[in-house]
């Protein structure tokens, strides 16, 4: 019997260059440093504490052997340091010139080919229909892509219109949870909706970390539709 394919979905998006686009991959699942210990413990047979200790002991390895100016070329990936900033004149002294040194990380092919022909790019676009979350600002930050209580939002896309008067519909600020999947944490006090722009503001108050926000809406005329959620993932400072 042959393996279902998972799929990652891609939104396309006009960019400022006429008749470009580009497009944005949505992983299938997002995993934090607990979630990853606890899959590679399981995975690997080990314990979670001894698969932590492993972790943390590899990514101190690379840190300090990036900080010596060592290159590590794994399987994967490669590490090394990486000189950023211009030099002014060919005699320029690149120590008062504004150059600095960085850590940096590029894929290798193992890496760059594992997921070719085995996940599919799903292009949701706006002339197909699908509702779509192109941006969150926080516009008291002047900030993309966070949050912060008491901050108006602006959200903008397409497809974003819903009944604010159904419970199934709105605007949710939502976060993962072990075991749990999504959790929601606060629904948004709506300020505007309009032309695929909405405004909001969520009064509760928001712990710092890594949230989704998510807008239900049925996305159609009448109410026959079923609920659709769309969501776009921020910061909360």
């Amino acid at each position: 019997m042959k393996a279902e394919r998972k799929e990652i979905e891609a939104t396309t998006r006009s960019t400022s260059s006429a008749g470009k686009f580009q497009a944005d991959l949505t992983p299938t699942d997002i995993l934090d440093e607990d979630a990853i210990v606890a899959q590679w413990a399981a995975s690997a047979a080990i314990g979670a504490i001894q698969a932590r200790t492993m972790l943390t002991s590899l990514e101190w390895f690379i840190m300090e052997s990036v900080a010596k100016g060592r290159q590590l070329n794994f399987r994967l990936a490669s590490f090394y340091p990486r000189l950023s900033g211009a030099l002014t004149t060919r005699d320029a002294d690149p120590d008062a010139d504004s150059l600095y040194v960085r850590g940096a990380v590029k894929a290798r092919r193992p890496l760059m080919e594992c997921a070719r022909n085995k996940l599919r790019a799903v292009n949701r676009t706006v002339s197909d229909g699908q509702p779509t979350i192109f941006s969150i600002l926080d516009r008291d930050a002047n900030k993309a892509s966070v949050v912060a209580a008491g901050h108006v939002l602006s959200a903008v896309g397409a497809g974003l219109a819903f009944d604010p008067s159904r419970d199934d519909e709105g605007v949710w600020l939502e976060r993962r949870a072990k075991k749990q999947g999504l959790v929601r944490v606060a629904r948004a006090r709506m300020l505007k909706m309009e032309n695929g722009h909405l405004e909001f503001v969520f009064d509760a108050p928001v712990a710092r970390g890594n949230y989704l926000v998510s807008v239900y809406t049925r996305g159609g005329k009448t109410t026959d539709y079923k609920t659709t959620r769309i969501c776009r993932q921020v910061k909360a400072i």
